[in-house]
């Protein structure tokens, strides 16, 4: 079936596949189904808009609306939304309760729960079982962690995305197991590294693409096994630390020299169409164990799914971006963890039956609700006996099939953040006219965010002094003010790293423009000439080659 995306006006098909999953996915009361109807959007559409429910990297200072006290938030101050202290929020201080309202079948739902969102306040951040981590958002069991995002069981991480099991490093986007790490993207079980990108097991490295097991190598790409390389160059010990002393790492300009010189020589390295690791049957990229999933990205140990970015341990799922931990029928969700038979949903852990509700823990037949912890038979925050919730719940499925309403995510009038301050802004970024015509709220430039810098930035990390820390910088990208603190400036001399001049979020998304774009497209084999996939933008001067011929030629 094909059909027109409601947003994009691009044509998309509904397949067979999709269809069946639907119908297993679809809710079934008191006997009776309530079949879940076909998407109306493409599936880009449809993962832009819940991205647009998630604020994972942008923070403000501004009081809590509960108890006054000074916080950093994902909400700015000038928020529509009531925000509430995240220790707070999630103690049992927090009654969600009292905010519940009975279900009017004479509105539309999605009016409804907008009243609702209004009315309840809202956690800051969250950050659970961490230490010295205020300055941080969507965290767990982290310690002295600053500017980080979506970081996991790490210490002593600053600026860094997706930080998991890693420990002092600086400006990284998604590392694993890895320690002492300065700008390095997707990069697993490294340690004293600089520069790396999609690496692994690698030691003591600086400019690398591609590289697993090396030790000693410098401005390398696709080496296996290696020591002591410096531009693919095998040398020995004495003359590649003899070649090493001539770049400073510490220079600006021997910094941005290497990244001009490194650039040119990615453009023609040898890379691998898709990375499929034990996926079977299975379309999509960075997929690793997996087995019939369909046009998934970044997802790990998940079967028979659809639609997945960046979710690990799902199963039989659909339209999901963010989540894990053994979840199962899961439908155009986002951070869902642990769950089961959860659809339509912002950030839900441990729950089961859930429809339509945001910010949800150990909770179980729950529609339309926000904050409950251990909630059951809740529908828009108001407590229901067993009897009365199921007697209650048919009916507003069918009411909002009346509206139109069921079977659809959250509109954008719904989201609780403007549109560039989400997720969805960084992959499918939008001028301020976009984002408003299509529904969105846009965070406008604060111009004391963009003052002149007034001291200058030593170009050499062995000439600055302590008073950096005290002085406000401006990027040389965006011009927006950013600073260096002292732990930061700490790794930075401890490792003779050049200090930076673009601002954190610049920084981000210069790594972020190392990463494909999530989207499938028909391409040849640059050795063979064989038909293959890739996610490689078009145009691109890479050597991109099929699993067989790539596999020769670097092993």
């Amino acid at each position: 079936m094909q059909k027109t995306c409601e947003q994009c006006s691009a044509p998309f098909d509904i397949t067979n596949e999709d269809l069946a999953l639907l119908a297993r996915l679809s809710l079934t009361l008191d006997g009776k189904k309530f079949d879940l109807p076909p998407p109306r959007d493409c599936p880009d559409c449809r993962q832009q808009r819940r991205m647009s429910f998630r604020n994972e990297r942008t923070l403000y200072r501004r009081k809590c609306d509960i108890t006054g006290k000074d916080i950093v938030s994902i909400f700015p101050p000038d928020s529509p939304y009531k925000v509430c202290d995240k220790d707070y929020w999630y103690s049992e201080k927090f009654d969600p309760f009292p905010f519940g309202r009975k279900y009017d079948f004479n509105r539309p739902f999605f009016e409804q729960f907008k009243d609702l969102e209004l009315s309840i306040p809202l956690p800051s951040l969250r950050i659970e079982r961490s230490e010295n981590c205020d300055f941080n958002n969507d965290m767990r069991d982290c310690r002295n962690c600053y500017l980080c995002s979506r970081t996991h069981e790490s210490q002593d991480l600053l600026y860094t995305y997706r930080g998991n099991k890693s420990s002092n490093s600086v400006d990284c986007t998604q590392i694993t197991k890895s320690e002492i790490m300065h700008e390095c993207v997707e990069c697993v079980k490294c340690y004293n590294c600089r520069y790396l990108f999609f690496c692994s097991e690698c030691t003591d490295c600086s400019f690398l693409l591609d590289c697993r097991s090396c030790m000693s190598c410098f401005m390398c790409t696709n080496l296996r096994n290696k020591q002591y390389c410096f531009l693919n160059e095998q040398l020995t010990k004495n003359e590649y630390k003899k070649r090493l002393a001539e770049f400073d790492f510490g220079s600006e300009n021997h910094v941005q020299k290497a990244y001009r010189m490194f650039a040119d020589i990615k453009k023609k390295t040898i890379r691998r169409a898709l990375i499929h690791v034990n996926a079977e049957d299975s379309t999509g990229d960075n997929l690793f164990d997996c087995k019939n999933c369909h046009l998934c990205f970044g997802t790990q140990f998940s079967q028979d799914s659809r639609y997945l970015w960046d979710v690990k341990l799902y199963k039989d799922s659909m339209d999901a971006y963010s989540g894990g931990r053994n979840s199962e029928l899961i439908y155009y969700t986002t951070a869902g963890a642990a769950s089961y038979g959860v659809q339509f949903c912002l950030r839900t852990s441990e729950c089961h039956d859930v429809l339509y509700s945001f910010f949800l823990n150990s909770s179980e037949y729950v529609f339309g609700s926000i904050g409950l912890r251990r909630g059951k038979y809740c529908i828009l925050n108001r407590q229901y006996s067993e009897a009365e919730y199921r007697q209650l719940l048919p009916k507003i499925v069918e009411h909002m099939e009346s509206t139109g309403e069921w079977g659809d995510f959250f509109p954008p009038s719904l989201c609780p953040f403007a549109y560039n301050e989400t997720v969805a802004h960084e992959y499918f970024p939008f001028t301020s006219k976009e984002a408003k015509e299509k529904g969105y709220r846009w965070k406008e430039q604060d111009p004391k965010d963009y003052r002149k810098q007034t001291h200058p930035l030593p170009e050499n990390i062995a000439d600055i002094g302590d008073e950096v820390t005290n002085t406000m910088l401006a990027c040389s990208s965006c011009g927006r003010n950013y600073k260096i603190v002292p732990q930061e400036l700490k790794f930075y001399r401890e490792h003779t790293v050049s200090a930076p001049r673009l601002c954190p979020d610049c920084r981000h998304m210069r790594r972020l423009g190392t990463k494909n774009p999530l989207k499938l497209r028909e391409d040849t084999c640059r050795k063979c000439n064989k038909s293959i996939i890739t996610t490689f933008p078009e145009g691109t001067e890479m050597q991109i080659y099929c699993d067989e011929c790539y596999l020769k030629e670097v092993y």
